[in-house]
């Protein structure tokens, strides 16, 4: 017998067996006294035909668990509220724009990028100066409040100077960045009791 006529022979007793009605042990057996031959792969589509009626068993408990899912899905009402996007007010201040705003508000530049950066504790921020920002970014005292509420952020450039990933700082009372930016008394005064 040739190698051709084998093939032939060995695809016929495959498809013999995988189209019985039952795969028992007696039906194995039946094949296995007429094909001895075959054994190895009688057995191997046996395990195959096992495992996929165990995957059609599977696949229709998570059709099941995929519907209930979908089911409980389409049931949940839609948020009432969106989250409203918070103005930032120093987006129009960048570069020489952001300087000049500084100056405008005779105060050092690293206070307005921790303004910017949202480090201060809104609620720290002296009234009178609070107001004279709101003019000045062209805002109002509700909107940098607001903006002022939010997550502190980490300067732009400092993922790429940073070895690990850069963390956002803690937020400090507005006084302590004063302290901290080496701020004279006279311009202490100044933030704190000049609106204009």
């Amino acid at each position: 017998m040739s190698t051709a006529d084998t093939d032939s022979l060995l695809e016929h007793v495959l498809l013999a067996f995988a189209v019985e009605p039952s795969h028992d042990k007696a039906t194995l057996e039946r094949y296995l006294s007429r094909y001895p031959q075959y054994a190895t792969d009688l057995v191997d589509l046996l395990s195959e035909l096992r495992l996929s009626s165990e995957a059609i068993v599977h696949t229709a408990g998570d059709e099941s668990a995929a519907q209930k899912a979908w089911d409980a899905f389409t049931a949940t009402p839609p948020r009432a509220e969106r989250p409203r996007l918070v103005e930032n007010p120093f987006t129009l201040f960048q570069g020489p724009s952001f300087v000049a705003l500084a100056t405008e508000l005779r105060i050092r530049r690293s206070i307005l990028i921790a303004l910017r950066d949202r480090i201060v504790i809104a609620t720290s921020i002296p009234k009178p100066f609070l107001k004279r920002l709101a003019i000045a970014t062209r805002s109002t005292t509700e909107v940098l409040l607001e903006y002022l509420d939010q997550p502190t952020t980490v300067a732009p450039g400092a993922s790429y100077k940073s070895d690990g990933k850069p963390e956002a700082p803690a937020k400090i009372e507005f006084e302590r960045l004063l302290i901290n930016s080496g701020v004279t008394s006279e311009e202490k005064d100044d933030i704190f009791m000049s609106s204009t």
